[in-house]
């Protein structure tokens, strides 16, 4: 969907820089979101922008990884962004590695570990760094479909949001069976632009409210991600409705006057477009005669 509407109060800002306004005030709280990009897209500065921003305004999250780089790796890497703030670890945002959950008691056991750290930790926001490890230990699609509405479910009961990041899958897999069950998904690319590589970000899914469709480019600097809503789209619906005072004006042509509804409005601005040789002039020069 395209347009920007005021979002409503069961939104949810990310707190990311131009990515509340692509998605028309946030995310839906107790929603589940899918965050997907190669390596390097930027994932993980993702996952803990967005963790880093709730804790800030003082909300818990909780940042669960798999087979990611160790916590004190990730850590040191963001150390250097503006959003990290130390002193809400581990009190308001908490680490907590669960690949060895996964290996020994399988998704099962990944869901009472989640359960259990979210109710604990009372996290309004969840970030589940590793799906496609999910993916990869799931027997068949339908345990993983199991685990997704399982976790939709604590979602739902916990009022915790929760996102997933995952590597981006193979193009021969167009529809993975988690994208049809989630709330919302989100991917993270880089193209070619002759020899310059450009960031892009693109909202395939997001249920429950209208948000900018297309291609957004964005950027990673010291704030972290900073997306940059398209114009044309961000600016579709106008600010202020057009409005005319008094009687219309003909434009010259009883015909057109009549396929305009009464002419033209009076203080307004016409175009009008045709190739060489189509009346333009000729219709302008009506248009003064008339008048």
């Amino acid at each position: 969907m395209a347009g920007h509407i005021t979002g409503g109060p069961d939104r949810v800002p990310t707190g990311i820089p131009g990515l509340d306004a692509i998605l028309n005030g946030g995310v839906f709280a107790g929603g589940i979101y899918i965050v997907q990009g190669p390596p390097g897209a930027g994932k993980t500065i993702f996952g803990n922008q967005i963790c880093f921003n709730q804790a800030a305004s003082g909300a818990h999250a909780l940042y669960v990884t798999l087979l990611a780089e160790n916590h004190a790796r990730m850590i040191e890497h963001v150390r250097r962004l503006e959003f990290f703030d130390e002193s809400v670890i581990p009190d308001r945002l908490a680490f907590v590695g669960a690949m060895q959950v996964l290996e020994d008691e399988g998704l099962k056991g990944l869901l009472t570990l989640l359960r259990r750290e979210v109710r604990a930790r009372e996290a309004r926001f969840l970030v589940l760094d590793g799906l496609i490890t999910i993916h990869e230990k799931a027997s068949s699609d339908l345990e993983l479909k199991k685990f997704i509405h399982e976790l939709q479910t604590q979602a739902a009961l916990t009022g915790c949001t929760m996102f997933l990041l995952t590597s981006a899958f193979n193009a021969s897999q167009n529809f993975p069976p988690e994208h049809t069950m989630v709330d919302g998904l989100m991917e993270l690319q880089t193209r070619m632009q002759g020899r310059r590589a450009e960031r892009q970000l693109q909202v395939h899914k997001l249920r429950g409210g209208p948000y900018l469709n297309g291609l957004h480019s964005f950027r990673i600097d010291n704030r972290g991600l900073v997306v940059f809503p398209r114009l044309e789209c961000l600016f579709v619906a106008p600010s202020l409705s057009d409005s005319a005072d008094g009687a219309r004006v003909s434009s010259g042509s009883e015909v057109l006057d009549e396929l305009l509804g009464g002419g033209i409005d009076r203080h307004s601005v016409t175009v009008v477009i045709g190739p060489a040789g189509s009346g333009k002039t000729t219709l302008g020069l009506q248009f003064l005669s008339a008048l």
